[in-house]
């Protein structure tokens, strides 16, 4: 049986046989959906624009405010990208102390970190807040290997580009990765990557959205008893490896 068939057949998630762990971070360590719902929200009523609840989880949620802002056409020298970006950035960063850690993310990247596998962290945020994150409110940035932020990538999510630079930064394949997404943005920039065995956490998005998006397998927190009894999705439901039909560049 291949390693592949394996992670499908078997319960429970095999992460000490994985070449690394990939992790997104809002949404999927912390739970800063709503932090970053409203600073979206405060541009929108700025801007006058109405935005409806699946179209900002299909098209906003998961990633880079100036990707998404770059095909909107209010956009101008009125509204200019960096100045919104900038703004946002603020008011996030204001409400750092405000956002909670996913149940369990801490103790799944220090069990990880101790079984001696390589970790990244690739996230649509930028470098400030990432690392107010990661060794703030989770204190766990000594232990992962890799971030990648907004900064390093020319396509945000759901470009794989971000993913695979992480790979290639730890030297692991990522078809022998496994990686953990909330968004279907996310989701879909690991299938793209070719990640097979994609978690996707339902913090944010539902189980369903995951699984058509191309997650394998779903749970709704990441303590180890949640994440060792996950059970892989239906065969019929999983999105052949490696390919996603959505364009990859936002």
């Amino acid at each position: 049986m291949t390693r592949a068939q394996h992670s499908k057949c078997s319960a429970g998630l095999a992460l000490d046989r994985a070449e690394a762990v990939l992790l997104d971070m809002d949404g999927t360590l912390v739970l800063s959906e709503d932090v970053h719902r409203r600073s979206w929200l405060a541009l929108f009523d700025a801007w006058g624009l109405s935005v409806t609840v699946d179209e900002y989880e299909q098209r906003y949620m998961g990633r880079r405010p100036a990707d998404v802002l770059s095909d909107l056409s209010v956009v101008s020298k009125d509204h200019g990208i960096e100045q919104a970006v900038a703004t946002m950035t603020d008011f996030i960063l204001g409400e750092a102390h405000t956002v909670p850690a996913v149940p369990g993310a801490a103790d799944l990247i220090k069990r990880v970190h101790a079984q001696g596998v390589p970790l990244a962290v690739v996230t649509s945020a930028g470098a400030v807040w990432a690392e107010r994150i990661l060794d703030g409110a989770l204190d766990v940035r000594p232990l992962i290997d890799v971030v990648v932020t907004a900064e390093h990538v020319r396509y945000g999510k759901p470009s794989p580009e971000g993913y695979l630079a992480a790979c290639r930064a730890l030297g692991a394949a990522p078809d022998r990765c496994m990686a953990f997404e909330d968004s279907p943005s996310g989701v879909r920039a690991l299938v793209t990557a070719g990640v097979a065995d994609i978690v996707g956490v339902t913090t944010t998005t539902t189980a369903d959205d995951l699984l058509r998006a191309g997650a394998r397998w779903t749970v709704p927190a990441l303590t180890w008893e949640t994440v060792s009894k996950a059970t892989p999705a239906p065969e019929q439901l999983l999105i052949p490896h490696g390919r996603n039909q959505e364009s990859t560049r936002p």
